[in-house]
């Protein structure tokens, strides 16, 4: 059943949905994120995409380290983030083992500076999988109110070559009424959950 936000007011929103995305249990979020990972494998496979840009799941958020070694797999380079406090803009680095990872400034996984390749400023991946609190099928996205993603959106519009963003959530994370936003959020165009992949509009 999806779950509910509270009306417009996007720190309530917050408070409540992530209560709620907590409450599932572990085998439900493990089994919706494995499923969730099959869907982008397949997407990425039928479209040929060679860089993805990607997160590493944090508490309760779907789980998408599958596809992240699918992609190895396959010879797809995985961009992971880390988070710059100061500006809160991100910066992104090319990874190939868990063992590049070190717990950054949220006590979130991200690229460890001396065994991670960082990318040049206005690198541009084919596909951004983007984790949030809750969706809608417009495209709209709730995130945790850092404005990362809103700002790096932002970057990557000005080159004039953007990426796909696609968020990643659990079925019950997409809300039937459009989430609350602001006109500078980022606007998603495809949207993967444990029951498929899709593409705003389409």
């Amino acid at each position: 059943m999806p779950m509910e936000y509270a009306g417009h007011d996007k720190s309530a929103s917050r408070t409540k949905l992530s209560g709620l995305r907590n409450g599932l249990s572990e085998a439900l979020r493990n089994e919706w994120s494995s499923l969730s990972c099959r869907h982008l494998a397949q997407w990425l496979d039928a479209h040929s995409c060679r860089t993805v840009m990607a997160y590493v799941s944090f508490r309760s958020e779907l789980n998408i380290n599958e596809f992240i070694e699918w992609c190895w797999k396959k010879n797809i380079e995985v961009l992971l983030p880390r988070c710059v406090k100061a500006d809160h803009s991100m910066t992104l680095h090319s990874i190939t083992g868990w063992e590049q990872l070190t717990a950054g400034s949220y006590g979130i996984m991200e690229p460890d500076l001396e065994r991670s390749s960082a990318k040049p400023v206005g690198t541009v991946p084919d596909v951004v999988i983007v984790p949030g609190l809750a969706f809608d099928r417009r495209g709209g996205r709730l995130g945790y109110g850092g404005g990362y993603y809103d700002r790096f959106a932002e970057a990557m519009l000005a080159t004039g070559t953007p990426p796909l963003w696609i968020g990643a959530g659990y079925e019950a994370q997409v809300l039937e009424a459009p989430v609350p936003s602001d006109s500078h959020d980022l606007q998603l165009d495809g949207l993967v959950t444990e029951r498929g992949l899709m593409i705003i509009g389409q």
